[in-house]
């Protein structure tokens, strides 16, 4: 297989990266920068009616031109974005968008699917679960992944902490940014074959790094669409923003399925396009073998008894496969991949008794520093560290250091120093951005949380069911240990009706309104989601004629102070 000069390039001057600490030279973020070639921003010809948009979004968007028609696949991350990429398609064809596919649920992949929609009513494909995970928008864990999402994209980062996103050139989404899924209208559950504009396409479940991936197959061009099951970075088996276990063996038949087809051009949802089918499926094959030695080896030495810590020090990809331009880690990381297999099959536990029954971290840091001769010695210690290269010693003694003394300048300027020693010496950009965010929130009090602007019709498509069953895991329970009360809710315009009851710490919602409830809120569904996405203020809601309260107001509004709000 052949590769562009730029990537052998780029693939030399990653060598350090693999090192068990990070180099004193810059030569890894050089690599990283030089692998930013990959995402110059454009559209690309594919082959005849297949064109792809690099470079504008984080993702990339596909347009298929059909005989009367386009048809768009992933639709870029907000609404911004997809304008540029519409528009720079538009100087290839003035032909109306047909249909829309996602790929799959991720931000980056349909949050701008109503600019191509253009206001008009067009079938929006999908798999059959991937309205779930898009209405997941609204969720019990959705602040802390904002979180971390910011952090590991490094959003808020300046350029030369920032470099790119491995996969693209950066997450193009921040608090003024506006979001609008459409949702989809024709769903499948294992294969959907279709003619749209007179183009045959297939689509085909295909979970991986996600459990609803489908790919697209044009038989006539032999053409394959392949989502995020492969780009050129080590996959990203886990994902430090934090996700639930992925099947990485499932996602290696995945490939398997995807080389199966013979396939002359691979066009994924991340970087350029790849021609000719023995050039594809050799690379198929050797990321498919990739992800299955991580897993496989993973599993021989959990069966041996070893714990995460143990075997990751163990798994390290082949040569053969450590050397492919494919498989640097700008991406996952064959050692975060290990820890996430080890917790898929065993849970969180490393089998270590030491883990049963830890000291609180307080308690450890006290015992620490004790043993250090002090918390000034051990602050001593953590500079010793630092002074000698050891930033990754400086920065587990800072841990212990903040428990004990989190508003300590020394301790945080410590902290912060060795966060950035780690990020200017990290190829992998998850990581990179990370180190940098973090030490920002430490020297600069940085929130790098935020919400985007949700567009009103794209509220409108989110059931208020999942803005309710959030409630619970925001319950100040300390507060309610002693009561038992209920507040209704009876939505006016779509005649729903729920019931949420605190109980001694708990909280639940239920269908149907109970005759215990103290209170009971009128409105509609669109008020409320509006004032829990933060886009209404509830006084005003209520001081006019959008929203009032049946019986005890005092009651209700005492009720709803019993839960923290999300800012």
């Amino acid at each position: 297989m052949r590769y562009p000069l730029l990537l052998i390039v780029a693939l030399l001057t990653a060598c350090g990266a693999e090192q068990a600490s990070p180099p004193a030279t810059q030569l890894a973020p050089e690599a990283l920068r030089a692998h930013g070639e990959l995402f110059r921003k454009g559209v690309v010809k594919v082959t005849d009616g297949v064109y792809v948009a690099i470079g504008f979004g984080l993702a990339n968007a596909i347009m298929l031109e059909g005989d009367d028609g386009i048809v768009i696949v992933d639709t870029m991350e907000t609404t911004e974005e997809a304008r540029s990429v519409l528009a720079a398609f538009r100087q290839l064809t003035d032909k109306p968008v047909k249909a829309i596919v996602y790929t799959h649920n991720h931000t980056d992949h349909v949050f701008g699917a109503a600019t191509f929609a253009g206001g008009r009513d067009i079938p929006v494909y999908a798999h059959e679960t991937t309205s779930y995970y898009i209405n997941r928008v609204v969720n019990q864990i959705g602040p802390i992944i904002s979180l971390r999402s910011m952090r590991m994209f490094g959003n808020h980062l300046p350029p030369g902490e920032f470099i790119n996103d491995g996969i693209g050139p950066g997450l193009g989404l921040g608090p003024d940014s506006e979001v609008f899924a459409l949702a989809p209208t024709h769903t499948f559950k294992d294969r959907l074959s279709t003619n749209i504009a007179g183009l045959r396409i297939e689509l085909v479940h295909a979970p991986g790094e996600t459990s609803d991936q489908l790919f697209v197959w044009l038989p006539d061009q032999k053409v394959v669409l392949s989502g995020d099951n492969i780009y050129q970075a080590f996959p990203n088996l886990y994902t430090i923003r934090g996700t639930a276990y992925r099947d990485v063996k499932q996602w290696a038949r995945t490939l398997d399925r995807i080389s199966a087809l013979g396939a002359e051009y691979l066009v994924p949802s991340h970087g350029r396009p790849l021609q000719g089918r023995d050039s594809i499926s050799e690379l198929l094959a050797d990321y498919s073998d990739a992800i299955n030695f991580v897993h496989d080896q993973t599993l021989r030495y959990m069966n041996q008894g070893l714990t995460p810590d143990q075997i990751v020090e163990r798994v390290q990809l082949p040569d053969h496969l450590a050397a492919h331009p494919w498989l640097q880690e700008f991406y996952g990381k064959v050692s975060w991949s290990v820890r996430s297999i080890f917790d898929g099959y065993l849970g969180w536990f490393s089998g270590n008794p030491s883990e049963l029954q830890p000291l609180p971290r307080g308690k450890q840091a006290e015992r620490m520093a004790a043993l250090a001769g002090g918390t000034g010695a051990l602050l001593e210690q953590a500079q010793s560290a630092l002074d000698s290269g050891d930033a990754q010693w400086a920065l587990t003694l800072s841990d212990h250091l903040m428990a004990l003394s989190a508003n300590d300048t020394a301790v945080r300027d410590l902290r912060v120093s060795a966060l950035r020693e780690l990020g200017e010496s990290e190829a992998n950009p998850n990581a990179r951005n990370y180190y940098f965010t973090v030490a920002r929130e430490v020297a600069d009090g940085l929130n790098p949380a935020f919400r985007p602007q949700i567009s009103e019709g794209f509220l409108a498509t989110l059931p208020i069911e999942n803005f309710l069953h959030a409630m619970p895991t925001l319950l100040q329970a300390e507060e309610t240990l002693q009561q038992d009360v209920a507040l209704g809710y009876n939505f006016r315009d779509s005649g729903k009706q729920f019931t949420l009851r605190v109980r001694r710490g708990v909280a639940r919602v239920d269908a149907g309104i109970d005759e215990d409830v103290v209170a009971t809120i009128n409105t509609s569904e669109a008020t409320w989601k509006a004032i829990a996405a933060g886009m209404q203020n509830p006084a005003t809601a209520l001081a006019g004629d959008a929203m009032d309260i049946e019986g005890s107001k005092l009651s209700a509004l005492r009720i709803l102070g019993y839960f923290e709000t999300i800012e």
